[in-house]
């Protein structure tokens, strides 16, 4: 069976799409306190911290219109 590239490429938007939103939920329902959230999520604060800047996460910025 072979792969075409963009089932690959929208895979990949469908995943970082599912982990923004994941995060941005644990996040609100911890009150933005990075240790909960992280542990909500069963990843480590470090791991947290990089996938928030990674996707530009902020408490400030409602990623929520941007990933639904």
């Amino acid at each position: 069976m072979e792969i075409k590239e963009e089932q690959v490429i929208s895979l990949r938007k469908t995943v970082e799409g599912l982990e923004k939103r994941l995060i941005f939920d644990a996040l609100n329902s911890c009150n933005w306190i990075i240790a909960r959230a992280s542990k909500k999520l069963d990843i480590t604060e470090r791991m947290l911290a990089y996938k928030m800047k990674k996707y530009n996460i902020t408490k400030q910025r409602n990623i929520r219109a941007t990933i639904l």
